[in-house]
């Protein structure tokens, strides 16, 4: 018995030895160095940790998904040319819901589980605010690729928000510019109550009266309800010219059918603004009697991807090669803010939230030299070579705020129910 015991003593020993130099799984490695480093712990041999938090359900579902295969796009991209920190990049994917309640919980998850130290969303202007303060209390890169709102160029956030889309404060100009150059000299105006609704309506009203125009009528509606009968009566009521529409595609589309159903498309136009712009609203409004879309000839105002020139056309070649389908708008917007967000981890040799952040002008805006492939630009800041990354949707160039600036242009629905682009219109 007691040479058992002595064997038994040995054999504990011996693997407290073993334990001691490190020979550890790298599950049990993983967790120590999580329990040691914070968010240090999103980095480890085999992978960094990047977040995203899209909708992929709900109002914004339309463009939840081909966004996310953008910022998929951008991390296979980035992984193929040796990852970042010489680890591989994972996607950690959350669905925002469209909503403030679930983008706060699945945020939550982020920040305290998954302890991603940047992440690409929301997508809304609701679902963006309600996320915030989460990242900036734990020190998350927060980088939206479509909210627009423009409370966010003035939120105390500490450095940690940033956007790849302008603020509709541009976008609320190239709206009214587009409603007084189409010769509407009275319109109406039917939001969104969020940020985004709000904001929009706020800049279109200020530069339309500007430019001579009167507003009629401005009516808010709440996402949650189920019809917008009224809603649509009163923005109807004084007969404008135009009734310019800010809103998603799932709750637009049952206005604007309900304002065929009402006569309230007869004898005056329609605007609508990006967050309409999808292949999909024909369909979800529907025909009309003669089996022609009814919002066929409908237009709006968009970000103009075009802008991008041969940045955007490469990028749209390979995603179309990757995922059989081309890509939607804000689809490119994502791609680059993956992107930005592995180039400033390369750059600042940390997988950091506060590195991170502290490293974006210094990928994205000049000096540096000019580059657009992802792969060079790896490699560039490697060799030690001060970069200035082009992106696919456009010119990226923070400003102190972490904002954008943007070209616009029209787009508009045909015949077949597809988006088209067309002229381009110029904000100051």
């Amino acid at each position: 018995m007691i040479l058992k015991g002595i064997k038994y003593l040995t054999i504990l020993a011996v693997l407290a030895l073993v334990l001691a130099s490190g020979c550890v799984t790298p599950s049990d490695q993983e967790g120590v160095e999580g329990a040691e480093s914070g968010h240090e712990d999103a980095t480890t041999e085999q992978t960094v940790k990047i977040g995203t938090l899209l909708p992929l359900t709900g109002d914004l579902a339309a463009f939840g998904g081909s966004m996310e295969d953008g910022a998929r796009l951008a991390i296979k991209q980035v992984n193929e040319n040796g990852g970042v920190l010489g680890s591989d990049v994972t996607l950690v994917t959350m669905d925002s819901g469209t909503s403030t309640t679930i983008a706060n919980d699945a945020m939550n998850q982020l920040a305290t589980v998954d302890k991603v130290p940047a992440v690409i969303g929301a997508a809304g202007s609701g679902p963006s605010m309600a996320i915030i303060n989460i990242a900036i209390n734990n020190k998350i890169v927060q980088i939206s690729p479509s909210n627009t709102g423009p409370d966010f160029t003035t939120y105390e956030d500490d450095g940690f928000y940033w956007r790849t889309v302008p603020s509709d404060a541009l976008q609320g100009k190239a709206m009214a510019k587009l409603a007084n150059d189409t010769g509407y000299a009275t319109a109406s105006t039917i939001v969104i109550n969020n940020d985004y609704g709000v904001g929009f309506e706020a800049i279109f009203k200020e530069e339309f009266e500007k430019l001579g125009g009167t507003i009629v009528d401005r009516v808010k509606y709440e996402s949650t309800a189920a019809t917008f009968d009224s809603e649509v009566d009163k923005v109807s009521a004084s007969d404008p010219d135009v009734i310019v529409l800010v809103g998603y595609p799932d709750t637009g589309s049952i206005i604007l059918k309900a304002a065929y159903e009402k006569g309230a498309m007869d004898a005056r136009d329609w605007l609508l603004s990006e967050g309409m712009r999808t292949d999909e609203l024909a369909d979800k409004v529907g025909k009309d009697t003669e089996g022609k879309y009814i919002v066929t000839g409908f237009a709006g105002t968009t970000p103009d991807p075009r802008a991008a020139g041969p940045a955007h056309d490469v990028f749209a070649t390979t995603y179309e090669a990757e995922f059989g389908r081309e890509p939607s708008i804000f689809s490119s917007n994502t791609y680059d803010a993956a992107a930005i967000i592995a180039l400033a981890i390369e750059k600042s040799g940390s997988a950091d939230g506060t590195a991170i952040r502290d490293m974006i002008p210094a990928v994205a805006n000049a000096p540096g030299e000019e580059v657009s492939d992802i792969g060079t630009a790896l490699a560039l800041i490697r060799n030690g070579t001060e970069i200035n990354y082009q992106g696919a949707s456009g010119e990226i160039t923070f400003d102190s705020v972490g904002d954008v600036f943007g070209e616009y242009c029209k787009w508009q629905i045909t015949d077949d129910g597809n988006v088209t682009l067309g002229e381009t219109i110029t904000v100051e």
